[in-house]
């Protein structure tokens, strides 16, 4: 009788239903539906392990191998982790345990982006960190210049950790090459890759419409191309689009551009509107307005 008493205790012990109730807390495998709902255990159902090696183009002195592992959960649910190690041409090991690598070859020198947990930071090919500072983002957006985030603040910095553009910036996008748009303290500007300020943080907003930018001063809007030089200053009351044209109004009338700003039509009209497709403005009456220049040229 004992041993049948010990045996059944035994068995519970190992039963799917006492482990759920009594060890999930604890077991690394377990995490609740991403429904958020507590009643609702997932559980780790398999894994799969991919190893790739990773070469670097034009750098015959370094590779990369990257282990990703991809759980499997009971829901139907995935989680990756990638995990790679970067190795000297010889078989021996630069960095270990990075999160995330990148190469980049500047001046015949190596350089590694490298992240491990989720901060960043730039180490040389002897594995000496170049920076002071750990990032919670670097990007390169041009030979020796780096997109960085620290503090919750944009700029750019060079391979040396020299900085560039300031980081003080509360948002950074390139919107053409090597410009980009920003915010700083509530207001817009344009600044490129080598603090080249193109317009001051005084735009209250700047706005992409087909191959222009449309700037906003003080209720009052301008155009600008993609290079940021002027097409027309900000003294019109709206600028907007309508089909595949620029419009824009100024003292009650309108006139036409093309996609990238060009002037159209001379004339000013009171009213715009497609007619299947067609333009047509209001003077006195309508009539088609004539477009000078080919859209898609």
């Amino acid at each position: 009788m004992k041993k049948i008493l010990c045996l059944l205790i035994f068995m519970l012990l190992l039963s799917p239903a006492y482990a759920k109730s009594h060890h999930h807390h604890n077991n690394p495998q377990y995490h609740h539906s991403s429904s958020g709902s507590s009643s609702t255990p997932v559980y780790l159902v398999g894994k799969e392990t991919k190893i790739d090696e990773v070469r670097y183009p034009d750098c015959k002195d370094h590779y990369a191998v990257q282990e990703t592992t991809t759980s499997l959960y009971s829901d139907g649910s995935k989680r990756v982790y990638s995990n790679s190690t970067v190795y000297n041409s010889d078989g021996s090991v630069l960095i270990t345990d990075c999160r995330d690598v990148k190469h980049i070859m500047y001046d015949d020198n190596h350089y590694f982006i490298v992240s491990k947990q989720k901060n960043y930071e730039i180490i040389d090919d002897k594995a000496q960190p170049l920076t002071i500072r750990q990032y919670s983002k670097i990007q390169e957006v041009a030979p020796n210049r780096l997109l960085v985030k620290y503090n919750k603040r944009y700029g750019i910095i060079d391979l040396n950790e020299q900085t560039i553009v300031p980081i003080k910036y509360q948002k950074f996008d390139e919107i053409s090459h090597n410009i980009f748009l920003t915010k700083l303290n509530k207001y817009y500007g344009i600044v490129d890759v080598n603090n080249r300020i193109i317009i001051n943080n005084d735009c209250d907003k700047i706005k992409p419409l087909f191959d222009t930018f449309v700037v906003k001063k003080s209720d009052k809007y301008g155009l600008l191309d993609l290079n940021a030089n002027t097409i027309l200053n900000t003294e019109f009351d709206k600028i907007g689009k309508l089909g595949e044209y620029i419009t824009v109004k100024k003292n009650g009338k309108y006139q036409v551009y093309d996609y990238a700003g060009r002037l159209l039509a001379p004339n000013q009209y009171k009213k715009l509107r497609l007619n299947r497709n067609h333009l047509q403005g209001y003077i006195n009456r309508w009539v088609d307005v004539p477009v000078e220049v080919n859209l898609y040229k």
